[in-house]
């Protein structure tokens, strides 16, 4: 029993794991974390925009 007969079943399975498990939910997931950073980005702009408007109102720092 050599080295490779103990290395390619391990292979096969991570092969496997990529083609059926990986690949399917990566471009659900991506678009879940696109969508995350846009509205992440979206409710930022839109309470900055409430301080820089609070900061006009008072003489603050803008």
């Amino acid at each position: 029993m050599n080295l490779q007969e103990l290395l390619t079943p391990v292979a096969k399975f991570v092969e496997w794991s990529f083609e059926t498990l990986l690949i399917p939910v990566s471009n659900p997931f991506n678009t879940a974390v696109v969508v995350l950073i846009v509205s992440g980005i979206a409710m930022w702009l839109r309470k900055q925009g409430k301080f820089t408007a609070e900061a006009r109102r008072n003489g603050g720092i803008i």
